[in-house]
């Protein structure tokens, strides 16, 4: 089977295209790159493609300029559309080896031509060979299932239409087609891992034990990154991740429930964020424990706690600042923006025949309440008589004893009167003894809350 049909077949089975794209064709001015250029350009009649070609120069080596320039002739006498770039002297980041930052780099500039030219993909060389040499690298460090997936043939709007192509078979292809690559010497340097895993690890492998040994491996690689998906849908699907601002929350009970393999991913998909195994291990550690309170602090900021039986996993929040009390519009409605809420206040002098449960909704004497009525969060020193106890307490041992996680207890809104310290109502938990409704009252005053609820137990 030639390169044509063997790459349109990749294209059909892998679900690259649906035929009509404009496609980004990163070029290198190498084999691979060389031949994915020449291959779709020969299959863009039959798929209805729109080609742009991509160069970048990394600037890592002497006279790289000539590739870009060996680049834009290819584009010519294919006449194609060519975009060219080139790494600005801007010092690495810190934590970044010259060839991440190399490759961030890359990314960054094909992603900004692909926006630039309205591209629905972006097509890069990698190989049969390439996938094979991800997956023994990665082996050789002890990544799991998800790294020793290797390179992803789709990956957004990036496909890799060569990926079941072997190196040999690309530079046949240029050759064939009279086309002669450019060469990175640099690809021969044995300092960087790949290239030792490329020039000798596989090669003796190969000759020792397979014959076809990049062909087992990407075929492993595809079978792992396949069934890695799948758990990660399974976790997903097993358990219920709820959301709190910059945090993602998960049931205790419900995620030590499940096999390990599950809880691990759980946690990570929860993080959002990659994290080493050694870092999850310390949050199932953590849930085992099951200690209210207790606090991990983890890489990038993240951070994982435990609150009443729930794992908090995301970033830590920040304190919240006080709220400016809000003076609420008696009888009428007023506006809530801190807890995305609206108040409903009204009066009536009938009996009610339904009595509200005080969480969304409270009903009080209104001749014990003295304007002006508002909302305010809870300040240090904040008492309240909760109804049906005798005595007060602050409302910060309220909202401990409703097992209020400690994030949120800054939010919860207080309905108070007069000047501002008598505590009518803590919304959404309990109303205050001494503004119950008794047989004597004679106005009723109801006060409802309708919108968010991240204040509520």
């Amino acid at each position: 089977m030639n390169l044509r049909s063997r790459v349109d077949g990749t294209l059909r089975r892998r679900e690259m295209l649906k035929g009509g794209e404009r496609v980004l064709v990163a070029v290198s001015g190498g084999p691979d790159s060389l031949a994915l250029l020449l291959v779709l350009n020969e299959l863009a009649p039959a798929w209805r493609l729109d080609l742009h070609l991509a160069h970048f120069d990394h600037r890592l080596r002497p006279n790289s300029g000539a590739d870009a320039a060996y680049v834009a002739r290819v584009a010519r006498r294919l006449g194609l559309p060519v975009t060219t770039g080139s790494a600005s002297p801007e010092p690495i980041a810190a934590g970044l080896s010259p060839e991440e930052a190399a490759r961030d780099r890359r990314l960054g500039f094909l992603e900004a031509v692909a926006d630039v030219v309205a591209a629905d993909r972006i097509a890069t060389g990698h190989t049969l060979d390439d996938q094979a040499e991800t997956m023994l690298m990665r082996l050789l460090i002890g990544a799991g299932a998800r790294g020793l997936g290797g390179i992803p043939p789709v990956r957004g709007r990036f496909v890799r239409p060569l990926i079941d192509v072997g190196r040999g078979e690309t530079e046949a292809y240029c050759r064939a087609k009279k086309f002669r690559p450019r060469r990175d010497p640099t690809n021969d340097d044995p300092a960087f891992l790949r290239n030792a895993i490329r020039n000798e690890a596989l090669p003796f492998l190969a000759s020792r034990f397979n014959a076809r040994l990049s062909e087992a491996l990407a075929r492993a690689a595809d079978a792992l990154r396949e069934e890695d998906i799948l758990l990660d849908r399974l976790a997903a699907d097993a358990i219920e991740i709820g959301e709190e601002r910059q945090e993602r929350t998960l049931s205790i009970e419900a995620l030590n429930a499940l096999p390990l393999a599950l809880r691990r991913r759980a946690v990570r998909i929860a993080l959002g964020a990659p994290v080493e195994m050694a870092h999850i291990e310390k949050v199932l550690d953590l849930c085992a424990a099951g200690r209210s309170g207790d606090t991990l602090n983890l890489p990038e900021g993240l951070n994982a706690r435990l609150e009443y039986g729930s794992l908090l996993l995301g970033r830590a929040p920040s304190q919240a600042s006080p709220a400016e009390p809000v003076g609420l519009t008696v009888p009428g409605r007023t506006s809530l923006p801190m807890w995305d809420a609206v108040a409903t206040v009204w009066e009536q002098r009938e009996t009610p025949t339904v009595w509200p449960d005080g969480k969304g909704t409270c009903v009080v004497d209104a001749d014990t309440i003295n304007a002006p009525l508002l909302i305010r969060t809870r300040r240090a020193g904040d008492r309240i008589a909760p109804l049906g106890t005798k005595g007060t307490k602050t409302v910060a041992d309220l909202l401990t004893e409703e097992k209020v996680p400690r994030h949120q207890r800054d939010r919860v809104p207080l309905l108070v009167s007069g000047d501002g310290n008598d505590v009518v109502w803590v919304v959404g938990h309990r109303v205050s003894e001494r503004h119950k409704v008794t047989g004597e009252t004679q106005r009723y005053l109801w006060v409802s809350f309708e919108g968010g609820r991240s204040w509520r137990s």
